[in-house]
């Protein structure tokens, strides 16, 4: 960046919330695509499993990938936040175009390779997007923003499904009694009918990608990034050291927690509350259109809040609710689990903003770290179903109160870290 030239900060914003916007949008609707694919593949249980696992592990392997590199050379620096973004926006587009001859071939080896290469895009833009937004902010207000630009990105992921609904839920209207009626020719003509559906919709998720990346590309925007690659220039403090470390295992109990919520509160309603079943699609979706709604109205608090004790009292009353849907017996302790989503909301960006708290030259290494914790999102939940046949699927979410008890701890840590210096 040129000395004495002015950087205009509001329009990188700009156009980094409309990124954040489609990409929401965009992998949610992947997402839905994904989940009709049953049916096409022929997936069992075990294959079906095999689409999250990968879908997380490469999200750990890439992040573990930067970070190795980061440990001698800063690759933020290297590259760069703009164009380590359109690499991201690139990698991920690729992956979306694979589905177009996964789906043509109906083959799942080849549906997985595409998946990997979608996840490892997203990983790239995790890592560098998220990481841009914070450094943009020389007033102390990235948690702020990164809390409102990712809400625009839970939002674009609200909208997505919609769009997936309409071009290919409803294209293909068959009951499983009907299925079991047709022939094997029939069924093969059924699943090149559907190979057929979803090709449009990831023609169109890859295109935009690509038009994300020419748009970063090609709009100036500040860089932001130490020319010095070394990332052993310096040594970190102690309490600065030891705040990466907590953020990385609050994202790994963050994602962990609310995933486990998330994944299992449909199969509450159906097992503890059948008299909620009419409600249940509203309630599941109400968890975590709360989380977007959550990120607007914390983004705003953050900027006369510290985000360290607004992360605090979030974590406080999430345990409480969590404790509430554990012990209650009323419908009341599963609309206490819905609420739970609210609190999620500022989770991710508060605890990735502070994590990268003054690491300046270690950023790369530090999101990095932060990244590869979304891995907890694999495995907090495996815990969970390993011991909810012993003592009861809603009994088992005390795991969840534990998990949000460490995040209101780093939080009460973290404001006194920033408090101070």
């Amino acid at each position: 960046m040129e000395s004495g030239k002015k950087v205009d900060y509001g329009f990188t914003l700009i156009i980094f919330s409309v990124i954040f916007f489609f990409w929401g949008f965009l992998t949610s609707l992947n997402g839905t695509l994904i989940s009709q694919l049953n049916l096409l593949f022929d997936l069992d249980a075990f294959r079906a499993s095999l689409i999250n696992f990968t879908f997380f592990a490469t999200y750990f392997f890439v992040a573990l990938a930067f970070y190795v590199v980061s440990l001698k050379n800063d690759i933020l620096a290297m590259i760069g936040y703009k164009y380590l973004t359109v690499v991201g926006l690139s990698v991920a587009a690729i992956g979306a175009f694979l589905f177009y001859p996964a789906s043509t071939l109906i083959s799942f080896p080849f549906f997985m390779f595409a998946l990997v290469i979608l996840a490892s895009g997203i990983t790239i833009l995790q890592l560098a997007a998220n990481t841009y937004i914070v450094s943009l902010s020389t007033d102390g207000l990235g948690a702020s923003r990164l809390n409102f630009v990712q809400a625009l990105n839970s939002l674009g992921a609200t909208l997505g499904p919609f769009l997936g609904s309409l071009l290919v839920i409803n294209s293909l209207n068959i009951s499983d009694a009907d299925m079991a009626l047709l022939s094997s020719e029939d069924i093969y003509s059924l699943k090149k009918l559907l190979g057929s559906a979803i090709q449009l919709p990831y023609w169109l998720i890859a295109t935009s990608l690509f038009m994300l990346a020419a748009l970063v590309f090609f709009v100036p925007m500040p860089d932001l990034v130490s020319k010095k690659v070394n990332a052993k220039s310096r040594e970190l403090p102690k309490e600065i050291n030891n705040n990466i470390w907590m953020a990385t295992i609050g994202i790994f109990v963050y994602v962990g927690a609310e995933v486990t919520i998330g994944a299992n509160l449909g199969s509450i309603i159906d097992t503890l509350h059948p008299d909620l079943l009419s409600q249940k699609a509203f309630l599941c979706s109400s968890y975590w259109a709360l989380a977007m709604i959550g990120r607007f109205i914390g983004g705003a608090l953050m900027r006369y809040i510290n985000g360290g004790m607004l992360l605090f009292g979030f974590g406080v009353f999430a345990v409480l609710l969590v404790l509430l849907g554990v012990i209650g017996s009323g419908d009341w302790s599963v609309y206490a689990l819905v609420m739970v989503g609210f609190c999620n909301s500022i989770m991710f960006p508060t605890i990735y903003a502070s994590g990268l708290y003054e690491l300046q030259d270690f950023a790369g290494k530090g999101a990095s770290m932060l990244i590869m914790a979304i891995a907890g999102g694999a495995l907090i939940p495996a815990i969970y179903a390993l011991i909810a046949p012993a003592v009861g699927a809603q009994y088992s979410l005390f795991i969840s109160a534990i998990c949000y008890a460490f995040i209101a701890y780093y939080g009460r840590s973290y404001f006194k870290i920033s408090e101070n210096r």
